[in-house]
């Protein structure tokens, strides 16, 4: 007999449950250190900016997946997890769109993103029929028992490409990039490409006594990431990264500079998270500095996001040997404009791309991102010449 299976929000005593769901499906090789760890799931659960969605056979949870939401209308959906003897029967698909319609009802969203494995086609293809868009790809940005490529998708409401900033130049390095989303998501024409003004030259000279040294404390790390919040999002912010907490802090003598990391111990993948600049050192020479400190602490992946109107920041972010791989439109609300965001990566490690599966245009971004890659690695020149 069939037994019923029931959707519903998660509470607090779900949480062992739902982290023995987790170790049983993925023996202890899911990257995300909550998913393991009972009491911090707990409190997640308690918290409102998290929508956890379970599915359960009477008092047995045998789906997950979670909604995390911000007060400017985004959101992210991630860490689907089924039973495996419940597989076939559309429950992922179910879980997300009950817990889509639930968030719209008790909060203004209005993007949802999603990454999405590439072991199989089906998580790409889950997405795209619920109306996601592919909007880019993230080379082997996780390494468990293997190294794995995750895609990026949303899903977006009228309401948000429709407050869409768009009154600025596209840094011409970009413009392959934004014309795939572009298309994916009907988007109008950027017509002006930026002109570099910061050449390899000035970018080589522009270096300061500025010194950085490591604090792993996460707490300290914490508090002071929450103390400079305010500060991290004016005028002087030089990256944020939604939806991540920092656990290392890289910092001058004096904190005048401070770069708040979310870095994996598991599979070394680290997440720049927000610069707080208040001696005006500048972005090349923080961000040169702490990838010099990352790379020794035996980082193999580093990941930020920077606005796609701010392309002096875009360039120097590829003359340091970064490379754009995602473009997210209307991402991020701003007063009362949402802007559109540009997700760098660097890998450390030879790219592997074996078992993967790549559905409709996520090819071409692989393709393109493999064009930069070489262009940055095999033929460096300076980034203004393109």
């Amino acid at each position: 007999m069939k037994k019923y299976i029931t959707l519903r929000k998660a509470i607090p005593r779900d949480a062992a449950q739902i982290v023995d769901l987790y170790q049983s499906v993925y023996q202890g090789d899911y990257s995300d250190p909550m998913m393991s760890e009972t009491a911090r799931l707990r409190a997640a659960l308690g918290r409102d900016d998290y929508y956890w969605i379970v599915a359960s056979i009477d008092d047995r949870i045998v789906g997950s997946v979670v909604y995390q939401h911000t007060l400017t209308g985004l959101a992210k959906v991630f860490g689907a997890v089924i039973e495996n003897d419940c597989r076939g029967q559309n429950l992922t698909e179910r879980m997300m769109e009950f817990g889509y319609a639930q968030l719209r009802a008790i909060a203004h969203v209005e993007v949802v993103y999603a990454t999405t494995r590439t072991v199989s086609s089906a998580p790409q293809k889950l997405t795209a029929n619920l109306g996601y868009r592919k909007l880019g790809i993230f080379p082997n940005v996780h390494k468990t028992s293997g190294y794995e490529t995750h895609c990026l998708t949303a899903l977006f409401t009228k309401s948000a490409f429709d407050s869409r900033f768009t009154d600025f130049a596209l840094h011409p390095r970009l413009r392959p990039l934004f014309e795939i989303v572009r298309r994916e998501c009907g988007l109008p024409a950027i017509p002006d490409d930026w002109i570099p003004h910061t050449s390899a030259e000035n970018f080589s000279r522009a270096r300061s006594a500025l010194e950085l040294e490591l604090i792993h404390a996460p707490r300290l790390t914490k508090r002071r990431f929450d103390e400079g919040k305010n500060t991290l999002v004016a005028q002087d912010h030089h990256t944020f990264f939604p939806f991540q907490e920092p656990n290392l802090l890289i910092s001058s003598a004096d904190q005048d500079v401070e770069v708040f990391c979310y870095f994996s111990q598991t599979d070394k993948h680290c997440v720049l998270i927000g610069i707080h600049d208040l001696c005006n050192a500048g972005f090349a020479d923080i961000v040169e500095k702490a990838s010099v400190i990352l790379q020794d602490l035996g980082v193999r992946y580093i990941e930020f996001i920077i606005r796609a109107d701010e392309s002096e920041k875009i360039e120097i972010a590829m003359q340091a040997g970064f490379i754009p791989c995602a473009y997210f439109p209307a991402m991020h609300l701003i007063g009362a404009q949402r802007y559109d965001f540009v997700i760098f990566s660097r890998s450390y490690e030879i790219l592997n791309f074996r078992n993967i599966r790549l559905e409709g245009i996520n090819r071409e971004y692989l393709n393109q991102y493999l064009q930069l890659w070489k262009k940055n690695s095999l033929e460096p020149e300076p980034a203004c010449a393109a």
